[in-house]
């Protein structure tokens, strides 16, 4: 079924339904083993070096890599900014 909404969209972009938001695909697993060990409050710049020393996969690193360079509270925070997307 076709709906107005989907006459916008470019040519050949996915459909998507219910209005949520896209968010970058991180494994939330490996975003909370990628912070480990972080001191809060926490710079960007920390937070993407101790991710470094945890040999944190692409996605994760490409997401914190992403992030505004300033200071997050906590590893919400974090996840929050990161589930902004991209």
């Amino acid at each position: 079924m076709l709906h107005c909404r989907d006459m916008d969209r470019a040519p050949g972009t996915p459909i998507r339904r219910g209005g949520t938001p896209r968010t970058m695909a991180v494994n939330p697993i490996e975003m909370q083993k990628a912070l480990g060990g972080v001191n809060y409050p926490a710079s960007k710049k920390e937070i993407v070096d101790q991710a470094s020393r945890h040999k944190a996969g692409q996605e994760v690193m490409k997401a914190l890599d992403s992030l505004p360079d300033k200071e997050y509270d906590s590893p919400a925070s974090v996840n929050k900014e990161v589930g902004k997307g991209d």
